[in-house]
């Protein structure tokens, strides 16, 4: 396979996931990618707390989808990509995913951005994600400065 190829699947990948999580409220349907993730594949998600404080959550897979249905139990979610990177070396893959996102509809819709950093390996002839790391804009954080 070619790293224009591989370069494809990953995109694609990163779509379905996208895909997956935006929707109406309640469960996503999680089984549609859970093969997309390497069984030690961490999930994290990083901010500042409201003190300012830098903090990072280390979560399983599992963990995070149940993190996410608990966050989305009421409301509507959209994500969506809007600027795609990625580098391919040998058996390893980086992407770095800008995003859109909105949370809720109507007059009480909450949209922001952010950036996910996906790292992938190649195993058996099939590209995993290993780790997600992500953080959202915010008051002195903004995609157009930061990247």
């Amino acid at each position: 396979m070619s790293e224009a190829d591989d370069k494809r699947l990953i995109r694609a990948m990163i779509n379905e996931d996208y895909a997956m999580l935006s929707g109406p409220p309640g469960p996503r349907p999680y089984d549609r990618v859970k093969h997309h993730y390497h069984a030690r594949a961490t999930m994290v998600r990083t901010g500042v707390d409201e003190n300012g404080a830098p903090f990072a959550t280390v979560m399983s897979v599992d963990d995070h989808h149940a993190d996410v249905d608990r966050k989305l139990a009421g409301i509507s979610f959209l994500e969506e990509e809007i600027d795609h990177q990625c580098e391919v070396f040998g058996n390893i893959a980086r992407v770095r995913s800008l995003y859109r996102s909105v949370y809720g509809t109507g007059a009480a819709a909450r949209e922001g951005r952010g950036v996910n950093f996906y790292n992938l390996i190649r195993e058996n002839d099939a590209w995993k994600i290993m780790s997600i790391v992500w953080d959202n804009e915010r008051p002195g954080l903004k995609l157009g400065g930061a990247l």
